[in-house]
């Protein structure tokens, strides 16, 4: 059975507060889509946009740590996790999910927040930074895909984005092939750590159904469309920025990326972590928030 409306938005604010300590689910209406964020704490916001595939179950390792000292708001982004996809026959690319992303802080009244980006959602909070350059304070980019590269990601998994044949494709193959292809971009992307058992399961049951490994699969391709002309213009950012790497990351190179975009920034740092992969999110909380603090300071 599929629950809708007010009943799913109580369903998850219920399990949002189980799983999260003092943390809130709160749903922002955007132009008919409910876009869905996970709130704890408070003071100084931090806006935590999560990567792709992902959701706010991305930041479980970071709620805590963070809200002690800042408010935590994580963002579903549309049609991940808990957010609906907005009906824009399917062009809802990174700038206008920065749109979308500035509609709902707006509604919530969060005031230039820091922007905490991570993969995807790193490309997503520097095209937020060139839109709305005065309604932010500062960046912190983890593993960011910042230019047009090979993401590491399995071939496959990019098929359903392709018109028509990839409708297809992911009807037939996805539940024969979709759990296999999760355990093999997570091993990768958690390299040289290995993948929590916690998270595997959250991502089998997430990631393994069509609609969601087709949204998964549009957004890879639309940010390799984005990317070409957002690169152009990272030298307008001028807010401080910390952009924080792992020098063994599978899926996002730092070579190709966070020193190429460090390069780019003016007003960037640029931290490289040992022995560390791509999901810095979870296996190096730590320096998150110590890269968040030198934005804050």
């Amino acid at each position: 059975m599929k629950i809708t409306g007010r009943l799913k938005q109580a369903y998850v604010s219920s399990r949002v507060a189980h799983e999260y300590a003092q943390a809130k689910s709160k749903f922002i209406n955007i132009d008919g889509a409910n876009l869905h964020f996970v709130i704890k704490g408070a003071g100084r916001p931090v806006v935590m946009i999560h990567g792709n595939p992902g959701s706010c179950q991305d930041w479980s390792r970071l709620y805590t740590p963070i809200s002690s000292r800042y408010q935590a708001l994580a963002f579903d982004r549309p049609g991940h996790g808990h957010s609906d996809r907005p009906n824009r026959n399917g062009a809802v690319t990174v700038e206008v999910q920065a749109k979308i992303l500035c509609a709902a802080l707006d509604q919530m009244r969060v005031e230039r927040p820091i922007l905490l980006g991570h993969s995807w959602g790193g490309a997503l909070a520097l095209a937020y930074a060139m839109l709305y350059p005065r309604d932010i304070s500062g960046l912190v980019l983890l593993a960011p895909a910042a230019y047009e590269s090979d993401d590491g990601v399995s071939f496959l998994s990019k098929l359903p984005a392709w018109p028509v044949i990839g409708d297809v494709m992911n009807f037939l193959f996805t539940p024969l092939l979709g759990a296999w292809l999760v355990r093999t971009d997570l091993a990768k992307a958690f390299s040289p750590d290995s993948v929590p058992k916690k998270y595997l399961r959250h991502s089998l049951a997430e990631w393994t159904r069509p609609k969601k490994v087709k949204w998964y699969s549009i957004d890879d391709a639309l940010l390799l469309d984005s990317l070409p002309q957002l690169s152009a213009n990272y030298s307008t950012i001028t807010v401080p920025t910390v952009i924080v790497t792992g020098d063994s990351d599978l899926i996002v190179p730092a070579k190709e990326n966070a020193y190429r975009l460090h390069e780019a920034l003016p007003q960037s740092e640029l931290i490289v972590l040992p022995k560390t992969g791509h999901q810095i999110i979870f296996t190096r909380p730590e320096a998150v928030v110590e890269a968040i603090d030198r934005v804050a300071g």
